[in-house]
């Protein structure tokens, strides 16, 4: 049989290595216990890819990409986590006795033999790469390892205080499991692109829940006994008073998974039961987007581009907090990012370093304070300041003095809609006259969810839609959702995207602002000028299939 042959000789038959160099890996791999293939990647002799690529057209073992393919539980199921971590390779399809198994070296027959004999099964090979076997090892086992950990501290912990009457997150012969768990926790969270976790103890238990896609979800139950161990060390990673308990805290690490590195925002408040945690996960890429990538329609596009082209003024960014603003500024500095200007920001904290752009972190224990940061950063001759957020008066006055006096100014402030920014910025004690001569324009935005590409379906609308969405014309009317696949967890929705009403200040605008700062009479006016508002963005990404009518009346109601 093909698959008898063993990855070297196939290697060397394709002329991909040579003998020596397979030599070398041998010796290398008896020393080190890794995976033939593993080695002669890392030592430069060949490329996972050509391996693959070998593998798929020389002896056809198919390639499956696993961040595309449908996994399949009960076929996960049939092996344990050991066999899948030693032998870096996961099932990924159950078809009666036929197992289909993703394998990083599909040619290692003790590998195969090993899943036929715990399976009961016979075992298709496919080839993937490492990584992704790994991610989705830890995808899908994840549970159990964390489980598993927190069974392990369990043990230990008794043990320890039948010796000593210390509180066990002390115990250090105890701190592997419960290092363990955490990093789990982490990458679990990670794997299932969660923004958030939380660690919420209640009287007899503890939950694990994570955000994705700005929902919550409940991950796990622990046994409340875990809860002081776990909060320690979470606390000891995000350098905060492990004995202090009574006030909140906020701390920050950052965790490195599959070479890729996350930023953790950690704070901790105190509850009846305990210390309630949650940890923002941000992923330095997600700040990085084109402005094609945000979600803007065509309309938006245009608009966007007319108000960042301002060579001086003030730019906001308006919603709620987790609504995107961040990337969206992040996007606007990369775009007016040419290397002609002088970009100075002020942040708190810095989410995503930016080649170019001085970036300064605020640190009000050293009393530096955005007030303080902005008024030293006038004195560094900007063209462009980024201000994290406007949170005050004095923050505010200074912003509105450098749009003035011939700076851009980007900022975010929170408000339910562009218009109501003005009102906010009257609210902080700024005069009419100077927002109506330094705010270039506001854009407010929200983030809906994306209909899973995988398991999209098309349905006709029922009358209650229809007449919710406001639809006239109702021939040929489809609507979509998503019914729930492997791919997004059977949740229907993977990733979100954005939805915008981006509000241009005109003159006539200017003047309205002079006599009003009623943010309904802006709106009325701004709508009368073609203003489309967040509603009917979001219900143009629904009749495009972008996302659900439930999502519709989600976010929407959110904003009346």
């Amino acid at each position: 049989m093909q698959t008898k042959k063993r990855l070297g000789e196939v290697l060397i038959e394709a002329g991909l290595i040579t003998q020596e160099q397979l030599q070398k890996a041998l010796t290398l791999q008896k020393s080190s216990g890794k995976k033939l293939g593993e080695i002669l990647v890392e030592q430069g002799f060949i490329s996972e890819d050509q391996i693959i690529e070998v593998l798929e057209f020389q002896l056809g073992i198919p390639h499956v990409k696993l961040d595309r393919f449908p996994i399949e539980q009960d076929a996960v199921k049939l092996i344990s986590e050991g066999i899948a971590k030693r032998h870096t390779l996961i099932p990924i399809k159950l078809e009666k006795d036929k197992l289909y198994v993703a394998m990083a070296d599909p040619l290692n027959i003790f590998a195969i033999e090993d899943v036929q004999i715990y399976s009961g099964k016979n075992v298709q090979p496919v080839i993937a790469k490492s990584d992704e076997i790994k991610r989705q090892i830890d995808k899908y086992y994840g549970k159990q390892e964390a489980l598993k950990a927190a069974e392990e501290f369990k043990k230990e912990s008794k043990v320890f205080k039948t010796e000593r009457n210390k509180n066990a997150a002390e115990d250090e012969s105890a701190s592997a499991p419960i290092i363990k768990l955490v990093n789990s926790i982490f990458e679990q969270a990670i794997n299932q692109r969660a923004s958030d976790i939380h660690i919420e103890p209640f009287e007899e238990e503890l939950k694990i829940k994570f955000r994705i896609d700005g929902i919550l979800y409940e991950i796990m139950k622990m046994e409340i006994e875990l809860h002081s161990a776990l909060v320690a060390r979470i606390k000891v990673l995000g350098n905060m008073d492990i004995a202090e308990r009574r006030i909140p805290q906020d701390g920050r690490t950052s965790y490195t998974y599959f070479e890729q590195e996350y930023d953790m925002r950690i704070s901790s408040l105190p509850t009846v039961y305990g210390e309630k945690v949650v940890i923002r996960i941000a992923d330095k890429r997600a700040f990085l987007k084109d402005k094609t990538n945000l979600g803007f329609l065509k309309h938006d596009l245009e608009l966007f581009d007319k108000i960042i082209s301002s060579p001086h003024g003030i730019i906001l960014v308006s919603g709620p907090t987790g609504s995107g603003k961040s990337t969206t500024l992040y996007t606007i500095l990369r775009e007016l990012n040419t290397g002609s200007k002088n970009i100075i920001t002020v942040e708190d904290p810095v989410e995503s370093t930016i080649y170019g752009i001085n970036q300064v972190e605020v640190n009000p224990k050293a009393g530096l304070t955005f007030a303080i940061a902005l008024r030293s950063i006038l004195r560094q001759d900007p063209d462009i300041i980024m201000i994290g957020e406007i949170r005050d008066k004095e923050t505010a006055e200074i912003a509105v003095r450098a749009a003035i006096t011939g700076h851009l100014v980007l900022s975010t402030i929170h408000t339910n809609d562009a218009a109501s920014a003005v009102t906010r910025l009257v609210d902080m004690g700024i005069e009419n006259y100077l927002i109506s001569s330094s705010l270039v324009g506001v854009i407010a935005q929200r983030l809906v969810r994306r209909i899973c590409p995988h398991c999209k379906e098309e349905y006709i609308p029922d009358e209650t839609e229809i007449n919710a969405l406001g639809i006239n014309d109702i021939q040929n009317i489809k609507l979509y959702k998503g019914k729930g696949c492997s791919y997004c967890g059977n949740k229907g929705y993977m990733g979100r995207t954005g939805i915008y009403e981006i509000l241009v200040i005109d003159k006539e605008l200017r003047n309205s602002i002079l006599k009003t700062s009623s943010s309904d009479e802006l709106k009325d006016l701004a709508v009368k000028k073609g203003l489309v508002t967040l509603k009917e963005s979001c219900k143009q990404k629904v009749l495009m299939g972008e996302t659900t009518f439930e999502e519709y009346l989600r976010v929407t109601y959110s904003m009346d």
